[in-house]
């Protein structure tokens, strides 16, 4: 991680445009960690953490160019890697004890409920197609319309008129991915110690 943070800096330092560079920079953040064997998959989304800590993230680098202040830089970064992984993990919890209550829920509403597949597609994203249904189930159009439909009327999943679209939301699915889960961060002692 310490090498990440330091590659970090660089990248910003050597790379200085307004628009598109963060998002470069934290990419290859999650790029580094997986290469390195910190993470299997690129799933610590440490954009939350830079964007919300803006004014200190900037200060950070900026005392790197200044003062060579790398300590408190590589302790602002672990930090966030920190942050943002417990609040990963919980996010990954909700969802995981969320998939279970809504295959019980969906058994109980109708037999599509029983589908693996059906069930896979309601939390591949947080709404669906009822061409998703078909294409992935490999039912016709009126089986997908009734499996949904039926998920609707269990209060699983809520029909919602995009434009010509129909679009089923996992409404309980979405709540957890835009849940903010606040991690309280570390004291200096706490982190040193």
């Amino acid at each position: 991680m310490f090498r990440m943070a330091i590659a970090h800096y660089q990248f910003e330092a050597i790379h200085p445009f307004e628009d598109g560079n963060g998002r470069t920079g934290r990419i290859v953040n999650i790029l580094m960690l997986v290469e390195a064997g910190l993470l299997h998959e690129p799933l610590l989304y440490l954009s939350r953490y830079i964007i919300e800590t803006k004014n200190e993230y900037y200060r950070r680098l900026l005392e790197i160019t200044k003062d060579a202040a790398w300590e408190a830089w590589i302790l602002y970064i672990l930090e966030g890697v920190r942050q943002t992984a417990i609040s990963t993990i919980r996010k990954i919890e909700s969802i995981r004890d969320l998939q279970a209550k809504f295959q019980e829920a969906a058994r109980s509403a109708a037999k599509s409920g029983a589908n693996a597949d059906f069930l896979s597609v309601m939390f591949e994203q947080p709404y669906c197609r009822i061409s998703h249904v078909m294409a992935r189930c490999q039912v016709s159009r009126p089986t997908a319309v009734a499996w949904l439909e039926a998920m609707v009327k269990a209060g699983l999943l809520r029909d919602v008129k995009v434009g010509r679209d129909r679009l089923f939301l996992n409404q309980s699915f979405f709540d957890i991915l835009v849940r903010d889960e606040q991690v309280q961060p570390l004291s200096l002692q706490q982190a040193l110690f």
